[in-house]
């Protein structure tokens, strides 16, 4: 490994312990994130700011839902329907998502990227992998096959029906 010292025990409070399973998830997730947010900010929008987390978050949202409501995206982002609104303005904005309305209910918008916006989801894209790659580096594909594996198999015990109740191990 090319860190071992990340790799080591917690010290708390002067007692050594190892993180937990879901520590280890929760930190590996907050550094992808910081790395990625300060790799994304560099990609400028044409009024010359920064590329937010907020915003690459929803171009990504918006990406994977082509045609989701505004409400669909602020569930899958966990954010509440004002911030929502608030970015899908700002990239509507920058011509980078369109609202279109629903054909069958004209109450309702659907979000869309634009062509604008292909270049900057293309780079981020480029990035993500990017940030997947060094995270990764030094293990050997036979360990990140299993580590995959291991993982969809917890994903599927916390999706499973008998998950909701508490685990006696």
């Amino acid at each position: 490994m090319a860190n071992n010292e990340q790799h080591d025990p917690v010290v708390s409070g002067g007692l050594t312990e190892r993180r937990t399973f879901a520590s280890q998830v929760s930190l590996i997730t907050r550094l992808l994130r910081k790395r990625f947010d300060e790799r994304a900010r560099s990609m400028a929008p044409s009024d010359g700011g920064a590329l937010t987390r907020a915003q690459w978050r929803m171009l990504g949202a918006v990406h994977v839902l082509g045609g989701g409501t505004q409400r669909e995206v602020a569930e899958r982002l966990e954010i509440g329907p004002v911030a929502a609104g608030q970015t899908i303005d700002r990239l509507e904005e920058l011509k980078w998502v369109e609202r279109r309305l629903d054909p069958k209910d004209r109450r309702v918008n659907r979000l869309y990227l634009t062509e604008a916006a292909q270049p900057i989801l293309k780079r981020l894209g480029l990035l993500e992998d990017s940030e997947d790659q060094c995270a990764v580096v030094g293990i050997p594909q036979d360990d990140m096959d299993k580590l995959q594996s291991l993982l969809d198999d917890v994903i599927e015990n916390l999706v499973a029906p008998d998950c909701a109740k508490p685990c006696d191990g």
